[in-house]
């Protein structure tokens, strides 16, 4: 998971969803990137449990977009001291 969040992509990504549930062509534009870079980050991201896809929306061509969104409001990470 943090080797996911240690990229400038993902953290940008995961914070444009902190507002609604978005296409991966409107995360592109929310953060300047190309689609198939954002691609790339969301399946990370899901494979980390920290998006999911959550409905598919249809294009005016009528093409299938999937919608991502945040697995959780709020991610707390700890690392825990052996000495405790």
């Amino acid at each position: 998971m943090l080797q996911v969040l240690s990229s400038e992509s993902a953290q940008k990504i995961l914070g444009t969803l902190k507002s609604e549930p978005k296409t991966a062509s409107d995360i592109a534009k929310s953060v300047d990137q190309s689609v198939q870079n954002v691609s790339y980050h969301l399946e990370r991201l899901c494979e980390a449990d920290l998006i999911t896809p959550v409905e598919t929306w249809y294009s005016e061509k009528g093409r299938e977009m999937t919608v991502y969104a945040l697995t959780t409001e709020q991610l707390v990470v700890r690392f825990h001291d052996s000495t405790d």
